[in-house]
């Protein structure tokens, strides 16, 4: 197991990271990104994430299966990325229309570069630091000393880690250690064998390393529980006047994905494992395997799908958007505040919110493989 260890600050990871990033989008082929097709018609979807497990599902496999974006006439070119940060970094690079990840990377892309907009944020959190549940370790003063196991440097996971811990009273650079320990079983290694006492990351690669443990694990409360809008979608100030339409479809697509999953969890992960039958769990029957991983990914699913005060998912209101913010700055995540109105734009959300959630739902009950 190849594992890396950190003191560094987060702002030196994203810039390491940025830098390999650029010259990778410098390298790459413009079909990535460019098509015959207009780009109202056909977009790349950065997501944030190195592998597209069972939790991608509600923004990946699902709306790609049931035609949630195809029926719009919207072609999504999927593409995994090591990180939020990795991800901003292609939207900037202009190999990604629309990404996805943690507000933390988002905000701090945006700061680099104003040109940068926000266009859905969730209302619920989901960044967390868990342990196993037979841990001694019941709160976040219990890690200090110890070493944290994380996703990447330039993943939100970390940027989040970072700022619960400070937040709960600790130094993130002087009290514990971070240790890049990946996803999967990699991961689940690291915590098995003791190398890492916890895992900062998020609910859908958290019910991943649960499973492979075959034990729960727990979320330690820090004042992260509170804070809404730390996770969204964003794509830059040009596309969004240009191409307002193709990102309605995009949200409209994704939310329909959301509210399938969370209806029926079981028929997400079936349609997930149809196009990665990979991490179907081997050695046990379909329902064997949905049972085994529904605790894993339910929590996960039904974030996405849970409206903002507005009704409306992707919505928070701009105070709360503004809160979040100010909060990310007072514990180091973000170098210096940003306006909330400069750079976030949920006007779309109303748009994007205009379908028969009713009838998602009776199509994800009835739903058959």
């Amino acid at each position: 197991m190849s594992l890396k260890t950190t003191g560094i600050k987060a702002t030196s990871a994203i810039a390491t990271v940025a830098i390999a990033v650029l010259g990778l989008a410098a390298c790459g082929s413009d079909s990535s990104s460019g098509s015959s097709k207009s780009k109202d018609d056909s977009i790349v979807f950065a997501t944030g994430a190195p592998v597209l497990l069972d939790s991608t599902a509600p923004y990946g496999s699902v709306p790609k299966a049931m035609g949630y974006w195809k029926d719009q006439g919207l072609t999504v070119q999927i593409q995994p990325t090591a990180g939020a940060t990795a991800s901003a970094q292609l939207l900037t690079a202009g190999k990604a229309d629309i990404i996805a990840g943690g507000t933390s990377s988002l905000y701090q892309a945006a700061a680099a570069d104003p040109k940068i907009r926000l266009v859905s944020l969730q209302a619920e959190n989901f960044w967390q630091i868990a342990v196993p549940e037979d841990s001694k370790i019941k709160s976040i003063d219990d890690l200090k000393g110890k070493t944290i196991g994380t996703q990447s440097l330039s993943s939100a996971s970390y940027l989040f880690g970072r700022a619960a811990v400070q937040a709960s009273g600790l130094d993130p650079d002087s009290d514990v250690k971070w240790l890049v320990i990946g996803v999967g079983s990699q991961a689940a290694a690291a915590i098995k064998d003791g190398t890492v006492a916890a895992y900062a990351s998020y609910d859908g690669p958290t019910g991943v390393v649960s499973g492979v443990l075959g034990k729960k694990l727990i979320n330690l409360p820090t004042p992260l529980d509170k804070v809404s809008g730390l996770s969204g979608y964003a794509t830059t100030e040009q596309f969004l006047k240009e191409h307002k339409s193709a990102i309605v479809k995009f949200l409209l697509g994704t939310y329909k994905g959301y509210i399938f999953s969370t209806t029926n969890p079981g028929a997400a992960e079936q349609i997930q494992w149809a196009e990665y039958p990979e991490q179907k769990p081997k050695g046990m029957s379909t329902e064997e395997a949905i049972q085994s991983v529904l605790p894993n990914v339910e929590s996960r699913f039904k974030s996405g799908s849970v409206p903002g005060p507005s009704g409306l998912i992707g919505d928070v209101p701009m105070k709360d958007v503004q809160d979040s913010i100010d909060f990310m700055v007072k514990y180091g995540v973000l170098k210096a505040s940003l306006d909330s109105k400069k750079v976030v734009d949920l006007s779309l959300n109303k748009e994007a919110n205009k379908f028969d959630a009713d009838a998602v739902k009776k199509q994800a009950q009835n739903w058959k493989p």
